[in-house]
């Protein structure tokens, strides 16, 4: 053998005992990577709000964009677009570029708009980052109302106005299968531009019942405008122990129907760039000044990785179907 190829063996065979080495060590030493860094982000990203400002969606969407951002190192801007149920909103977000820059919130009744009102997209296909929070809802009446339960909405005489941003939220659901189920008749008042704007209409008189979260309606309450008369959750709320259940009402199977927040982006955003921002989101979930904010903000935070969240997002067209009909009766009247 002649001495060049010697010595080409032998540094080939120095290559491979090298490669062998970081082989063997690489996982002993967690921060050691091979692969090329990610370079994302680069820019600010659009989070997009379906509804307008004040409600629920943008409360919970403007804490954790501004607490994501530091974990991201760029700026996480809200941006509302208000508008058919929160169709506009979804539309755009799923007709963007799918390159993690745009990002939004999904909730529980975008599956109950999907079935009913068939949009062009499908929210089952979205990329999912994760949950965020488990809200409970409240049906809220007039501080001042005669009603003290859902009971006695039979000897109101006429039907009562239930005021709503969308047509399919899981409070209005819960209050149609409800009005069904004890005989009351309800006449569906939608289009509200947040769930703040739903509270402020039972206020004014424009209808008789609303249903939102804990934030949007204790600070009414508290102001003596308000007041909570169903609570829509299995068990009672430790922020309002004496107002009773909808499982309590005899409707238990109400009470396990789910009402979460979650992060999503565009279909078929790169895998890595969406472990980037569920990385970031988990952090923000779990961050001490964050989580300080939320309780101020009477949020519950339940984080759920993009994985379960996006099967969690899937088992709720089960539940939409089951109701379905409960559902038409109203929104095609």
């Amino acid at each position: 053998m002649s001495t060049r190829a010697m010595k080409k063996r032998e540094w080939l065979g120095c290559f491979i005992s090298i490669a062998l080495l970081l082989f063997l060590v690489g996982p002993s030493f967690p921060g050691l990577s091979f692969a090329a860094p990610i370079d994302f982000p680069r820019k600010e990203i659009t989070l997009i709000v379906a509804y307008g400002a004040g409600g629920a969606v943008d409360t919970l969407a403007r804490g954790v964009g501004q607490t994501m951002g530091k974990y991201l190192g760029v700026p996480v801007v809200v941006m509302n677009i208000p508008g058919g149920d929160g169709i506009r909103g979804l539309e755009n977000l799923y007709n963007s570029a799918p390159d993690g820059y745009t990002i939004g919130v999904g909730q529980t009744a975008d599956a109950t708009v999907q079935t009913i009102e068939k949009p062009t997209y499908d929210i089952r296909k979205f990329s999912y980052i994760g949950r965020a929070q488990a809200a409970t809802n409240f049906f809220w009446v007039k501080s001042d109302a005669v009603f003290r339960s859902v009971k006695e909405f039979k000897t109101f005489g006429k039907p009562l106005r239930y005021s709503t941003p969308v047509l399919t939220s899981h409070a209005a659901v819960t209050a149609m299968i409800l009005a069904n189920r004890e005989g009351f008749p309800i006449r569906i008042v939608g289009g509200y531009p947040s769930g703040q704007a739903t509270a402020l209409s039972v206020i004014r008189g424009d209808a008789e019942w609303a249903g939102v979260p804990l934030g949007v309606g204790k600070p009414f309450a508290q102001a003596g405008q308000l007041r909570p008369i169903l609570t829509i959750d299995e068990k009672r709320s430790p922020d309002l122990p004496d107002v009773p259940t909808v499982a309590e009402l005899g409707h238990p199977d109400l009470g396990a129907f789910p009402n979460y927040y979650w992060f999503e982006g565009p279909p078929k955003i790169p895998t890595a760039r969406v472990k980037v921002l569920e990385e970031a989101l988990m952090k923000t979930l779990n961050d001490p000044e964050f989580l300080k904010w939320a309780k101020g903000a009477n949020l519950d935070i339940s984080p759920l990785n993009g994985e379960e969240t996006a099967k969690m997002v899937s088992k709720f067209f089960e539940v939409v179907d089951r109701y379905k009909g409960d559902i038409e009766k109203h929104i095609k009247r």
